[in-house]
C-alpha cells in the first residue's frame, strides 16, 4: 500500500484538484475489500471503514479513510496535541508522557477499574488484568491488604512500575515489553507485536528506514522522524482499558505539501488487546477550488481476546457490525474538529 502511495506522491504531486488516487482505491479494494461504491462516497465527502478477514480468528484488521479540508501540516500539528486530538465516545482520558516520563504525567489517572478485590486475587495464570507475573508478585509482597488504604497503595505501586516500564522500553526497546500472565499460558507482547507488525509490512514496504526503526527502537532512528508516548483510558465493552502507546512519525521528502506516515505501537493494555498497532498515512491533495486537503487513511491490526471458539465467533460477528461504524464516527468527529479549528470557530 505504501509503495503505491509514495509512488503517487512522487509522480503526481498535490498541486492539482485530485480525487482519491486510483492506485489507493485499488489497494483498499483488494486488501480491505472495500467496494468501489464506498470509496466513491469518500470523494463525495463521507468517511468509510471496514473490517477485513485476518489470518486467524483473533486477528482483527480494520481500515478507514476520509478526506479532510486541512493541510497535512495542520493535521500533524493537531495530532501531536494528542491529549485533545483523540476524542471519542470511547475515550475517557488521554495524557502525554514527558521526556523522561515521570509520575506527574499520570497524576490524573485514578481508574476505578483497578479494585482491591481483583488486584488481591491476581495470581500468575489467573488475573482480571493483563499484568506480568513479577508485578502480581510485587503487589502481594509490598501491599498491606488489610489496611484501609490498600487499594490506594496498590494503585501507587502500579503507577511506579508503569513509569519504570516506559523508561525501560525507551532504553531497551521491545526486549523490555511485558509478558502477560493473566491466563495459564504466558503471552509475550514483544512476540505479539512482531507478528502483528510483520503481517502488515506491505503498508510500509517503501519506507525501509521507518520499518527498521519501528522494529529496532531505540536504535537506527532515521532523519525526519520524531516520536512521543501517551497513555489513554478508554471504554471498550464492559471494562475500561488502560493502554500506553508509542507514536512514531516520519515526514516524507516530497515536492509540495508534506506527506506523513504514522505508526502507533501499543506497549500494554489492561484488557482485551494482546498486541496492537495502527498505521496512518496523510496524503495531501487539492480540492477543485484549489484549497489544501488530505486523504487520511487509518489501518489497524490487533490480536484480541475472546475471538476463538463458538462464543468467539459470535463476538466477532458483533465486532464486524459495530467496530467499523465506531471507526467511521471517530473519523468524522476528527474531521469536524479540524475543519472547525481551521475556520477559527
Amino acid at each position: 500500500m505504501l509503495a503505491v502511495i509514495v509512488f503517487l506522491s512522487l509522480c503526481t504531486g498535490a498541486a492539482h484538484a485530485q480525487p482519491m488516487p486510483a492506485q489507493m482505491r485499488a489497494v483498499l479494494e483488494s486488501e480491505y475489500q472495500f467496494p468501489s461504491s464506498e470509496l466513491d462516497q469518500v470523494e463525495r465527502g463521507e468517511a468509510v471503514a471496514r473490517m477485513a478477514p485476518g489470518r486467524s480468528s483473533d486477528d482483527v484488521r480494520m481500515a478507514g479513510v476520509i478526506r479532510i479540508q486541512v493541510s497535512s501540516d495542520e493535521f500533524m500539528r493537531a495530532y501531536r496535541q494528542i491529549e485533545t486530538f483523540e476524542v471519542s465516545k470511547e475515550v475517557r482520558h488521554t495524557g502525554r508522557f514527558s521526556s523522561p516520563p515521570s509520575e506527574a504525567d499520570i497524576a490524573s489517572f485514578n481508574s476505578t477499574d483497578f479494585t482491591k478485590r481483583e488486584l488481591q486475587a491476581c495470581r500468575p495464570g489467573r488475573c482480571a488484568y493483563k499484568l506480568p507475573a513479577w508485578l502480581m508478585e510485587d503487589l502481594h509482597a509490598k501491599i498491606n491488604w488489610n489496611a484501609p488504604d490498600a487499594e490506594m497503595q496498590a494503585k501507587a505501586l502500579i503507577k511506579q512500575h508503569w513509569i519504570a516500564y516506559v523508561k525501560r522500553y525507551q532504553q531497551q526497546g521491545d526486549s523490555a515489553l511485558a509478558v502477560y500472565y493473566d491466563t495459564p499460558a504466558p503471552y509475550s507482547l514483544a512476540d505479539g507485536l512482531r507478528a502483528v507488525i510483520g503481517a502488515a509490512k506491505g503498508l510500509w514496504s517503501q519506507l525501509p528506514d521507518l520499518a527498521t526503526y519501528v522494529e529496532s527502537y531505540p536504535r537506527h532512528k532515521p532523519a525526519g522522524v520524531d516520536d512521543f508516548f501517551y497513555w489513554q483510558e478508554a471504554a471498550f465493552g464492559l471494562k475500561h482499558v488502560l493502554r500506553t502507546q508509542h507514536v512514531i512519525i516520519q515526514k516524507l521528502p516530497n515536492p509540495g505539501d508534506a506527506h506523513y506516515a504514522i505508526v502507533s505501537k501499543m506497549l500494554f493494555a489492561t484488557h482485551y488487546f494482546r498486541a496492537a498497532f495502527e498505521f496512518k498515512y496523510v496524503y495531501p491533495v487539492r480540492t477543485a477550488s484549489g484549497r489544501q486537503a488530505i486523504y487520511l487513511m487509518a489501518c489497524q491490526r490487533s490480536f484480541v481476546d475472546g475471538m476463538t471458539g463458538i462464543r468467539g465467533a459470535i463476538l466477532r460477528k458483533i465486532a464486524e457490525s459495530r467496530s467499523p461504524a465506531s471507526m467511521k464516527e471517530n473519523l468524522e468527529l476528527g474531521r469536524t474538529q479540524l475543519e472547525r479549528a481551521r475556520r477559527g470557530q
